[in-house]
């Protein structure tokens, strides 16, 4: 083995963009007919699309069956060329993997990569994300010579961690988390090894699903090998070779120009954290986003430093994975999904700090750290695209979670242990001219489903009372943010389960909003133990709450042991008839409420998606409450109140910031945030992981 044995290594995921064009890939490009090229783009992604919806078709966990998906073709260097995804950070994060396997393991007598082979991960230092993130890679041979790696990324519900469901609320080293495999062959010759899956299957609280998923990220591969196979065949290895690489090469050329064309500037974005997993804390993820020439700089200065013993930490190469979710969907909306879109982008990351992780740091809950990042780029993306296409500058999606999580006996008998697809059903960011769309999906899958109740319930020990749309749950403004879902579930039929959550944002928003619009409300969970509601469903006489205003409402007649949870929430017992309520949160408000339509706040008022008093307070319109007919001339005199009040409040930018300055959030709150205001102050310079 190469490298520093058993051991991380620190080399490989420093290379996240390209490889150096080798001669054979230089050499094929003469030979490359322009028209045949772009046929070859087309079938590659074909294949591509074909893999990724076969790998849902054929898998368990709720992620894998709804859309968190990334399947790949990846050149025999290890670099992803071709992507169809439902996810798509895990299309710049599934090249370290290979990566580590052609440099470790291609040359390694006890190991090699044969034809027929097949390799799995999940440990995040090189997936980047957490360890539920699994993978599963095939090389592809033709005439003994190695072509290229096809690849399935999904998120399979269970790791075997000291928590159900894939997340650890309460991990506080790497060794509470579960599985941490880095690449390793559990297959050959076309076989999987079932001594390996045995293993793995007993690490895990849920082997079934785990087997499953792993069989159906190698039957997609495998189908996708036969085609690509059948592509070498018809246009000759040289130009599969040199296809490849030409698509990587047009897309980072193709970046950079794009880059070119917006102004140059630095725009800066603070983040904010308000829990590091089992208790409340802030922390901060400070973003500088550094525009110059065809080059974007991402500069992470002033961020938290590590947080020692707890799971609210990050590797760097996942928060490179999730700038690939704004990179891939809207400021290269139109380029191909691949790592050839970081040949614009430079980073910085400070050493010690909780999106650097090292050494034994637990990362499990690395997504919602993740997530709060990208926050921050789609708010910087957006003024920094404003000028270029202001069409593209759209207030973010929800970016907290809000995910149940679960683990134990269900109906059957059977060991299960995942999460809930409701995280696909959140609220899109409202847009310059129409506001977000309602429950649209995830913004980091954005082609994902939530699924339909009755699936969830078929295998798991869930009754749904409702799941709709979650009113009032979006941030307002001029256009509103779509909204997210609502929902209640009841266990039955065990007393062998548990229930949490993983999310942030029951105290500080995760999701504002942008150009004046509003943040997305906190978001939190209430659970109800001893609950009558199953007595009250068997007698049928009693009106039940629909959805969580009826939860809430001061009439709701379920009674118990009820209890409002942080989102963050540790798995506890649930027994059969306990409930639980969680509402996803919608999108970020966009522009100023006081701009906005009359005619559409009566509408939402109408439809139930604002409450009478945001109508009042902060749309500020004047209507009649029984006709709900709008007077133009009130509504006209409460808005130019509002500016006049607005004016008396203002004051110099100076006198602002003196007063604010000397503002700060109480001490127990600031026990994981490092030096208030600047966390990093007094420690080390910043440390450029790759320089430009």
């Amino acid at each position: 083995m190469t490298g520093i044995a058993y051991a991380r290594d620190y080399e490989v995921v420093q290379r996240l963009r390209p490889e150096p064009m080798t001669e054979a890939e230089a050499a094929a490009q003469a030979h490359i007919d322009p028209v045949e090229f772009d046929i070859f783009k087309h079938k590659m992604h074909m294949i591509a699309l074909e893999g990724k919806e076969t790998t849902m078709k054929l898998g368990a966990s709720t992620a894998m069956r709804w859309g968190d998906v990334a399947f790949g073709v990846f050149t025999r260097q290890g670099d992803l060329s071709v992507c169809a995804t439902g996810i798509y950070h895990h299309a710049v994060l599934g090249q370290l993997p290979l990566k580590y396997a052609v440099k470790h393991w291609v040359d390694e007598p006890s190991v090699g990569v044969r034809d027929g082979d097949s390799f799995f991960y999940n440990d995040p230092f090189y997936g980047g994300v957490h360890n539920a993130d699994m993978g599963l890679a095939v090389p592809v041979f033709y005439k003994g010579e190695l072509m290229c790696f096809i690849a399935a990324a999904v998120h399979t519900g269970e790791a075997g961690g000291t928590e159900p469901g894939g997340t650890c609320n309460t991990a506080k080293t790497k060794y509470d988390e579960g599985l941490l495999v880095p690449p390793i062959k559990i297959g050959e010759n076309y076989q999987l090894r079932e001594d390996i899956l045995n293993m793995l299957a007993a690490m895990t609280r849920d082997p079934r699903t785990m087997i499953l998923d792993i069989k159906a990220r190698l039957a997609a591969a495998r189908i996708a090998q036969r085609r690509v196979l059948e592509v070498i065949e018809e246009k000759g290895p040289e130009f599969f070779i040199g296809g490849l690489r030409r698509i990587l090469t047009q897309t980072g050329e193709a970046a950079k120009r794009r880059v070119a064309e917006l102004n140059d500037g630095i725009y800066r974005q603070p983040r904010f954290l308000d829990t590091v997993g089992t208790e409340s804390g802030l922390t901060k993820i400070n973003l500088t986003m550094i525009k110059q020439g065809d080059r974007i700089i991402m500069d992470f200065e002033n961020t938290s430093p590590l947080v020692e013993g707890r799971p609210i930490n990050s590797f760097f190469q996942g928060i490179l994975g999730l700038s690939c979710v704004y990179y891939c969907g809207w400021l290269f909306h139109d380029l191909p999904a691949n790592n050839g879109l970081l040949e614009a982008i430079d980073w910085r990351f400070p050493e010690d700090c909780m999106v650097n992780a090292k050494g034994d740091a637990s990362t499990s809950l690395a997504p919602l750290v993740q997530t709060c990042f990208t926050q921050g780029i789609f708010l910087t993306g957006a003024r920094m695209t404003y000028s270029y296409d202001s069409s593209r500058a759209v207030a973010a999606w929800f970016s907290g979670f809000a995910i149940p999580t679960f683990g134990g006996i269900n109906q059957f008998g059977e060991g299960i242990a995942d999460i809930t697809p409701e995280i696909n059903a959140t609220g899109c960011g409202a847009r310059p001219d129409m506001d977000g769309v309602e429950a649209a999906g995830a913004f980091f899958a954005t082609m994902s489903d939530c699924s339909d109740v009755e699936a969830t319930e078929s295998d798991r020990p869930f009754l749904y009372t409702f799941r709709n749309l979650f009113n009032n749950s979006y941030g307002h403004g001029k256009q509103r943010g779509g909204c997210g879902v609502g929902f209640g579930l009841m266990v039955h039929d065990t007393n062998r389960f548990m229930l949490g959550s993983m999310g942030g944002g029951s105290r500080f928003p995760t999701t504002l909003g942008l150009f004046g619009g509003y943040a997305v409300p906190p978001v939190f969970v209430q659970t109800v133990h001893d609950s009558n509601l199953k007595a009250l469903m068997a007698d049928g006489a009693t009106p039940l709450p629909h959805d969580l205003s009826g939860v809430f409402a001061a009439d709701n007649p379920e009674i118990g042991k009820k209890q409002a949870m942080d989102v963050s929430m540790v798995v506890q017992p649930f027994n059969d008839g306990d409930t639980y309520y969680v509402g996803v949160g919608g999108g970020g408000g966009y522009g100023d409420p006081l701009e906005r339509d009359p005619a559409s706040v009566l509408g939402d008022l109408r439809n139930g998606r604002v409450s009478h008093w945001a109508a009042a307070n902060i749309y500020k319109i004047a209507y009649d409450l029984e006709t709900m007919r709008l007077d133009a001339d009130g509504t006209d005199a409460l808005r130019k109140a509002a500016r006049t009040e607005r004016l008396a409040r203002a004051k110099p930018y100076g006198a602002f910031v003196k007063g604010w300055s000397k503002l700060s959030p109480p001490e127990e709150a600031l026990r994981y945030y490092g030096s208030w205001p600047n966390p990093r102050d007094g420690m080390q310079p910043v440390v450029q992981l790759r320089a430009a």
